[in-house]
């Protein structure tokens, strides 16, 4: 199961890499900095987390992804996960006006024009069980939980565990496993 997994993490990763070359070559428009990939990326940590304290009890109907601040991917969120569930629960996209609203996200993609304001944007989000995700530099060390890196040429992402331990988010360790970096505590550990 864990080799299976890992599979599907890998393979996933591989083809949204494969695409955004591919478009590259061929002359095609490609969305900016890998945002089609990041795209992809968002949608399956919510395949790779959970709520401690056993199986996820859905908060609501939708799985909500959510993007706070200027919206660099467009439509490519929403057509990545049309028609996609998470813990039998429909994939919903929706853009928040501040952090406030996010707290009611499942993930959220914090805007690198957030700029100066991402700590305070984090702070508002507090121990919210949202997970925090962003490209924007220095996120983990702000306090974000997943920051999206570039590693030739390659999207990637790095882990600050001890952003994700201040939440009843638990990552799996699959997950935790093909990050570039994993910084901060132990944690227990999800099932996909």
């Amino acid at each position: 199961m864990v080799c299976l997994t890992m599979t599907v993490i890998l393979a996933i990763t591989v083809l949204a890499q494969s695409v955004t070359t591919g478009a590259t070559q061929s002359g095609a428009a490609t969305s900016p900095v890998g945002y089609d990939v990041k795209a992809a990326y968002l949608l399956n940590f919510g395949r790779f987390m959970r709520l401690d304290g056993g199986p996820s009890s859905p908060r609501r109907a939708t799985f909500d992804i959510c993007v706070l601040g200027r919206d660099y991917m467009g439509h490519l969120l929403e057509d990545i996960a049309a028609n996609q569930t998470i813990d039998n629960r429909a994939v919903r996209v929706l853009r928040v006006a501040d952090a406030y609203g996010a707290r009611d996200c499942d993930i959220v993609f914090v805007s690198p024009d957030e700029g100066d304001g991402i700590p305070l944007d984090l702070d508002a989000i507090g121990k919210a069980d949202v997970l925090t995700v962003s490209d924007s530099p220095d996120f983990l060390k702000y306090g974000g939980m997943i920051q999206f890196v570039n590693e030739d040429n390659r999207v990637r992402f790095a882990v600050n565990l001890d952003a994700v331990s201040r939440t009843h988010i638990v990552l799996s360790s699959e997950l935790l496993r093909v990050a570039s970096s994993v910084t901060g505590g132990p944690q227990q550990e999800a099932q996909p």
